[in-house]
């Protein structure tokens, strides 16, 4: 990597591998993830105006990260809510949208069993963040939350990950992001000890952050589950007050999931009844 090897800067090294730090890092986070986002934006904006029954003007943003939805989508008008499990990315979400003037309201919360001060006109889901989700339960419970909170007629809109290689270098991403005066190098693997009664494996993110001469390793290891298609349509009927409006390959209203050739994201698209 350009910058740490060979002759370069002779760095000190910290190493951490605490989930709590991991999390307490939210600027190297929102730095490594700053990603396709523009293009993620702007199809669920496509969804807003072809799809739900009314204008949006009020979205959640669950398991919202360090928002970079949620500031986006603020950043074009609209009333935002982001919920988060995650206090320290709550923290860093507020920050940046009061430093801007956005209109984000952003909150700690749980996923799977939430009530907000009024009901929205849509609500997102990004990042495979319901992957955390492990059990059927787990998911069935969420998707009702999300239901109790939206207006009817109103969108659900989520991404999964949809594996179709279980080894080899699609289970492997490198990247390198710069921003705040600093070099983000991260690492993510996934698909790791899968499991394939409960559908869950390991995934590992790993932050290689150098600022000032110094340079700083992070690693998490977590659960995630894979979700598959029809099965996700089975829970989503299981859960109830939503008709399945349709899904789509890569953030591409022209590429319907059963027209997709080697899918790696499923971005789904609910409407409440």
């Amino acid at each position: 990597m350009p910058g740490h090897d060979g002759a370069a800067v002779k760095h000190r090294t910290r190493a951490k591998t605490a989930r709590g730090e991991f999390y307490d890092s939210p600027a190297y986070y929102h730095i490594a993830f700053e990603v396709n986002r523009k293009t993620e934006t702007d199809f669920l904006e496509a969804c807003f105006a072809t799809y739900a029954s009314g204008r949006v003007r009020h979205v959640l943003d669950v398991a919202c990260g360090t928002g970079h939805h949620a500031l986006r989508l603020a950043r074009r008008g609209y009333l935002v809510t982001a919920l988060d499990l995650s206090p320290a990315s709550i923290e860093f979400l507020q920050g940046e949208a009061s430093a801007t003037g956005l209109a984000v309201n952003a909150v700690v919360g749980d996923m799977t069993v939430f009530t907000l001060p009024h009901a929205v006109d849509a609500a997102i889901c990004m990042q495979d963040s319901q992957g955390h989700l492990l059990t059927n339960e787990a998911l069935v419970a969420h998707l009702r939350a999300v239901g109790a909170n939206l207006c009817p007629g109103g969108l659900y809109i989520f991404d999964r990950l949809i594996p179709y290689r279980w080894a080899g270098p699609h289970a492997r991403w490198a990247w390198t992001r710069r921003g705040r005066g600093m070099t983000v190098r991260t690492t993510f693997r996934t698909l790791q000890a899968y499991d394939p009664v409960r559908q869950v494996c390991d995934e590992q993110l790993r932050f290689e952050v150098t600022q000032n001469g110094t340079r700083r390793v992070i690693t998490q290891r977590h659960k995630t589950r894979i979700v598959f298609p029809q099965e996700l349509q089975a829970l989503v009927k299981l859960a109830g007050g939503f008709e399945f409006v349709g899904w789509f390959s890569n953030f591409s209203l022209r590429r319907p999931l059963e027209r997709a050739r080697g899918a790696l994201m499923m971005i789904t698209v609910l409407r409440r009844i």
